[in-house]
């Protein structure tokens, strides 16, 4: 007997009350744009969504709207050690309690981990 718990297909159970966290480092296109419409999915279906990533993303492409917020997170395009702790540290407090994360990118995806 599996330990996990089956549950409908999503079309059918909806989302309701998921708390997801997508996450992403800077973006100037195609990764800004899906996640602004994963995020808006996700929330039309009853997820409460989270997205993290520089401020100037949410400044691009506006992912918060009902059901999804924006956290700015310094990810830097690069390593910078002080900055990149920070991060990570901010990342934490954000991401407790999540039960599904997301990451877009090398560098996103690293720090989420």
């Amino acid at each position: 007997m599996p330990e996990y718990e089956m549950r409908p297909p999503a079309d059918e159970a909806g989302l309701d009350g998921l708390r997801v966290a997508l996450v992403l480092g800077t973006a100037a296109g195609g990764v800004g744009r899906h996640v602004r419409s994963v995020a808006a999915g996700l929330a039309e279906r009853g997820a409460r969504v989270v997205v993290c990533g520089p401020a100037d993303t949410e400044d691009r492409f506006g992912f918060a709207r009902p059901g999804v917020r924006f956290a700015a997170v310094d990810l830097a395009d690069r390593p910078r050690p002080l900055r990149d702790a920070k991060a990570v540290g901010r990342l934490r407090t954000l991401l407790r309690g999540a039960d599904v994360l997301h990451a877009h990118g090398l560098r996103a995806g690293a720090f989420a981990a």
